[in-house]
């Protein structure tokens, strides 16, 4: 049996190994976590709203389509990196998982705290971004926390599910790749929420992730206090998911020393 202590530390030494692992053998190391969104954020201004001439409808929390989009792409980016990577997370630690003192959820998660380390800079970025072109922080923003702590939830919960299935079913992976796609089109980030109401409004009322994008828009973005209830409702998906992958990792690691 594993101390909470030992587990811990472990987490936070896998953790920091993937992290390292992302920037191993480059010149700048961590300041590519920087650059990235740098660099995504002059593409998008500079094809969007200079060469396409994108423009939101009134009633978004912002004019700035470049700044419209970051803010939905970071979430989304949050959750289908750590799905795509915690897929094939297990096979990476295989020896280990073959002895049954290794805590193999801690594989996914550390995954997950890698990604989240890599979204703050991405994060900070994007604030610093919206700060000089007219969106200073607002009260709003304090609730941007509670949106990134319930999507990393509800990540999690996924990231069990996809890993332990494609320790027993090797298709999973190009499954999720698929969904991904389709799952990614079904949520506001490029386009605004209006295009999808009137076409789609059951598909938005059930993917969790729009109401983390709207959130993080409206944390960033708005004047306007996000809607407490979209926050209850992500809540509720991000404990469900939570709760429903960790029965299932639960059940399916006793096979894992097997399949592996």
């Amino acid at each position: 049996m594993v101390s909470p202590g030992v587990r811990a530390n472990l987490l936070y030494q896998l953790a920091l190994r993937d992290f390292k692992q992302r920037y191993v053998g480059s010149l700048l190391g961590w300041l590519w976590g920087v650059i990235h969104p740098l660099v995504l954020l002059a593409v998008y201004t500079l094809l969007f709203q200079h060469a396409f001439g994108a423009r939101l409808p009134p009633e978004e929390s912002t004019e700035n389509y470049p700044l419209f989009l970051l803010a939905g792409l970071l979430p989304w980016l949050l959750v289908s990196e750590t799905l795509t990577r915690s897929a094939n997370s297990l096979s990476e630690y295989s020896a280990l998982i073959k002895k049954s003192i290794f805590p193999s959820e801690a594989v996914p998660m550390s995954i997950l705290a890698s990604n989240g380390a890599a979204h703050l800079l991405s994060l900070a970025v994007l604030l610093a971004a919206s700060a000089a072109w007219g969106h200073p922080p607002g009260k709003s923003l304090a609730l941007l926390p509670l949106y990134a702590g319930l999507l990393a939830l509800f990540s999690l919960g996924l990231a069990w599910v996809v890993a332990g299935l494609q320790a027993y079913l090797r298709d999973t992976a190009q499954m999720l790749s698929v969904a991904l796609t389709a799952w990614f089109w079904a949520t506001p980030v490029f386009l605004p929420e209006a295009f999808y109401r009137g076409r789609l409004d059951p598909v938005l009322d059930w993917n969790p992730v729009r109401y983390a994008v709207l959130g993080y828009r409206g944390a960033i973005l708005g004047a306007e206090q996000p809607p407490i209830a979209d926050l209850c409702i992500l809540a509720a998906f991000a404990f469900a998911s939570l709760a429903a992958g960790g029965f299932f990792f639960r059940r399916v690691k006793r096979g894992l020393p097997d399949v592996m």
